[in-house]
């Protein structure tokens, strides 16, 4: 076995593994909740909604994708706390701010018009502090007059957040595991089929 086939194995090996590695076990498990389409879920027959912990933040909300060709995204407020909350959603396109309350234990779908061809920021707000933003764009008519909701529309770019750059690393990190193994193994076999090659030559 040569010396050096295996050192080289196992420094791809160890680079793979620490870059592998950490990337696996450095995600929070978090996930955005799904769309919903309806305006109010109400807790589920016969239990409370669970007080809010000191410091917590009982309202979360999400933003959607845009929706052809009524040019509308879907805003998704949630509130877990135990007494209603009021919030407000807010467009940078000079249109007043879109006033909303909603009840406790309940999530509220709002649809959000948009300006045709023109990226908009829209914000919401709680208690005076912004809980979520994002920039869209409705290009329906580009589109042909719709998408399908399934399809990402033109204007929102694809999911881009920590959790994908998380999985990258990990998979830069196994194709380098693999070339170290794939080093190991082939360094094996070579001095074999050299060996074989300069006995045929002497035979010949």
């Amino acid at each position: 076995m040569q010396l050096p086939r295996v050192v080289i194995a196992a420094v791809f090996i160890v680079i793979g593994a620490l870059i592998a590695i950490p990337a696996l076990f450095d995600g929070d498990g978090s996930a955005s909740p799904a769309s919903s389409t309806s305006s109010t879920s109400p807790s589920p027959s016969g239990t409370s909604p669970k007080p809010t912990p000191s410091g917590a933040r009982p309202v979360t909300a999400t933003i959607g994708s845009v929706s052809c060709p009524a040019r509308t995204v879907n805003v998704r407020v949630r509130n877990t706390g135990t007494r209603s909350e009021d919030f407000s959603i807010e467009k940078n396109d000079d249109t007043a701010a879109i006033p909303g309350k909603i009840g406790p234990g309940t999530t509220r779908t709002v649809a959000v018009e948009l300006r045709e061809d023109r990226s908009t920021r829209v914000t919401v707000n709680w208690a005076n502090k912004r809980i979520q933003s994002d920039t869209v764009k409705a290009n329906c008519k580009k589109a042909g007059g719709g998408a399908a909701p399934s399809e990402t529309p033109p204007g929102k770019l694809p999911h881009t957040g920590p959790d994908a750059v998380l999985w990258a690393r990990a998979a830069t990190g196994g194709a380098v595991i693999l070339t170290g193994v794939i080093i190991f193994w082939y360094g094996g076999i070579w001095p074999r089929r050299r060996e074989r090659m300069f006995a045929a030559g002497k035979d010949s």
